[in-house]
């Protein structure tokens, strides 16, 4: 019932003009405050012509800020491969409260709401646009979302066009991609049961005759949400190519809401694949 409620109401928001939009609390990092910060690490297996080449790779996560311009991170990465370790610099990026990093000459357009299943349940939604050309081609990101059901971002497609010719107007898909929620904690709870909002994802990527298939476990108890993944990446014969399994390693949070001392833990790192 609380559901049906809730997405009529945004239902009729949409249908009345302006969109509801999202906000810096339906957002994984927008319920800390800064310096919190997330480490993953992710194991990888390459199958390079019956050759297996182990690697691994490290991303810290820090909050810098968390404010109406988006959520700004600061992301060092580290691979470690073939016995080496290399440290990149440390990038500072900001992202939308769609979960999009900001950057310039992205025109971002509202198209008609629509209806999206989760399992059994349909949840109207909004959906938001965003077009940028990029160096690969032209890149469309199509997202469906809610304000009233978490975790809000719903669905995620992604389309790589290369340019345009004479030939072929609308340009050939070089990559594309669906992250949809698979499982929500929200279509059981109320939405103001802040703990234990718990989340699956799935994501499909096609390039060429290459599929990569990720399986995630979310929860926004933790800074940015992730958990874990696994990865398989299989050609066009359905053998699988590559592996990878991520895992959230450490944390430490500084809670905004509600009010309360730091906590922090550290999990055992990722084994590397055999």
């Amino acid at each position: 019932m609380f559901v049906n409620i809730c997405c009529t109401v945004l239902l009729v928001a949409a249908e009345g003009g302006t969109p509801t939009l999202l906000t810096a609390n339906e957002h994984p990092w927008g319920n800390f405050l800064p310096n919190s910060f997330c480490v993953v690490q992710t194991a990888t297996i390459d199958n390079i012509g019956g050759r297996v080449v182990p690697s691994s790779k490290t991303v810290r996560m820090v909050l810098k800020a968390a404010d109406r311009s988006g959520i700004t991170l600061e992301e060092t990465e580290t691979l470690e491969i073939g016995g080496r370790t290399i440290a990149k610099q440390p990038q500072i990026v900001t992202y939308d409260f769609f979960q999009e990093r900001i950057q310039e000459n992205v025109q971002i357009t509202q198209g008609a709401p629509v209806k999206l299943m989760i399992g059994n349940k349909g949840v109207p939604c909004a959906v938001r646009i965003y077009e940028q050309q990029t160096s690969g081609g032209h890149l469309t990101t199509t997202i469906w979302y809610t304000s009233q059901v978490f975790p809000y971002v719903l669905r995620v497609e992604k389309i790589l066009r290369s340019s345009p010719s004479g030939e072929d107007a609308g340009g050939q898909i070089i990559r594309e991609s669906v992250t949809l929620v698979q499982e929500t904690s929200a279509l059981r709870s109320l939405r103001g049961n802040r703990r234990y909002r718990t989340y699956t994802l799935q994501t499909v990527e096609k390039a060429g005759n290459i599929t990569k298939t990720t399986d995630a476990r979310c929860s926004w108890d933790y800074p940015g949400g992730f958990l874990e993944s696994t990865t398989t990446e299989r050609d066009a014969h359905d053998k699988e190519i590559r592996r990878s399994v991520s895992r959230m390693t450490n944390y430490h949070v500084y809670e905004l809401i509600p009010v309360s001392t730091p906590r922090s833990r550290t999990w055992a790192p990722v084994e590397q694949l055999n």
